[in-house]
């Protein structure tokens, strides 16, 4: 993964600025731009602007593309009895599992009509590729690693939309979740889809590589500008002002909340790891994997679920903190946490507890701060998009 991190076409600029980094992975990304609570607002109250060198693209092409990845994936990319796959400019979250029914990778499933993009992390671009080749015998499909090809920056914020429809110098049409249109952005062309990571709007471009500094600077020079009281319409942001706003939007991510790229047999159930609903179709099917998933559904029991966790004080648990119940018993564990501005400096926090801890309202305790402190479980999201644009 070093070649992927010298090769960030964004790298150097970023070195150039007020930048810190921080290691994420095997990759270097920025951490904040040294302002992290500017950046904090730009997501809530305008429009923010984050380089993602930890992602990658898988190219898929060929007629049988979708009905291909139908028999590997978790969700429904081809209608067997239509004999029709997802239309052009739609898509969906999906996992890859192993035959022990364990997330190997999960991905957004971008179909853009000629082809379909696997939008997912970096490190398991060349993983599904070769696990995919295995599965093609007659079928018309060619699968092609995008990863140093493409490149991903996104716009979070309600200002989002607004900041992009000027960019491409036409309206844009509102997408659905997931849903992609083929644009230009200040001239250069680039995929757009839609992913509200944060509780609030997330517009995702994906564009050449060699064409993403200049896709980066044109957007900061056009639309970065302070306005009055030195407000600014758009500003680059880094990982920790991410970081906290998708917590709070209740999003988990890959290789942090769930899944293991090390090994996948050390990974979660899907059923286990917060996104069922959103990530697994149940009447799509056979899939690698389904019978795991389809007998825990039908059984509706989960040895232990993801949850959302809020601290009864103002103590921030760390991820990795172990979870007890009042007899000191351990019964899960913390995996991401944050101070949350817009729930008035709440200790949030997701993590997975076993059953029969996670049902809402259960209190737990955990060790924070230097000392035994207690947590609730609460709803995901912790914040609903509609609370957005005010922080207290």
């Amino acid at each position: 993964m070093s070649e992927v991190r010298l090769n960030n076409p964004l790298h150097a600029l970023h070195a150039q600025t007020a930048a810190e980094f921080q290691s994420y992975a095997e990759l270097e990304i920025v951490s904040t731009f040294g302002q992290p609570e500017a950046e904090y607002s730009a997501i809530r109250k305008a429009a923010a602007l984050m380089d993602l060198p930890q992602r990658g693209v898988l190219e898929l092409t060929g007629k049988d593309r979708l009905a291909f990845l139908n028999n590997l994936l978790t969700n429904q990319t081809w209608d067997k009895q239509a004999k029709s796959g997802i239309a052009a400019g739609s898509g969906v979250y999906a996992y890859f599992l192993n035959l022990k029914g364990r997330i190997v990778a999960d991905m957004n499933v971008l179909e853009l009509g000629e082809r379909t993009l696997l939008e997912t992390d970096a490190r398991m671009v060349e993983v599904l590729r070769q696990a995919f080749e295995k599965f093609v015998f007659s079928e018309q499909v060619q699968i092609v690693s995008k990863l140093g090809a493409l490149h991903r920056i996104a716009l979070h914020g309600p200002e989002a939309l607004s900041v992009l429809n000027d960019a491409a110098g036409t309206p844009l049409p509102e997408l659905a979740p997931l849903g992609s249109v083929q644009t230009s952005l200040l001239g250069i062309d680039a995929t757009l889809f839609r992913d509200d990571e944060c509780s609030t709007h997330g517009y995702h471009v994906i564009v050449a590589a060699d064409r993403a500094a200049e896709l980066w600077q044109g957007l900061l020079t056009q639309f970065s500008n302070p306005l009055e009281l030195g407000k600014r319409r758009l500003r680059p942001i880094g990982w920790a002002a991410y970081n906290a706003c998708r917590i709070e939007g209740g999003r988990p991510l890959f290789d942090i909340d769930f899944g293991n790229s090390a090994d996948p047999n050390q990974s979660v159930l899907p059923a286990e790891a917060g996104q069922f609903d959103r990530a697994v179709s149940v009447t799509k099917g056979c899939y690698l994997g389904q019978e795991i998933v389809a007998r825990m559904h039908a059984r509706q029991q989960v040895a232990k679920q993801l949850v959302g966790l809020r601290m009864a004080e103002d103590a921030l648990p760390i991820a990795g903190a172990t979870l007890f119940d009042e007899k000191q018993n351990q019964i899960g564990m913390i995996t991401s946490s944050t101070i949350s501005p817009i729930l008035s400096g709440a200790c949030i926090a997701l993590g997975y507890l076993k059953k029969p801890f996670f049902a809402l309202g259960t209190e737990v305790i955990v060790p924070a701060e230097g000392s035994m402190r207690k947590a609730v479980v609460t709803a995901l999201p912790f914040v609903q998009p509609a609370k957005t644009s005010e922080i207290p």
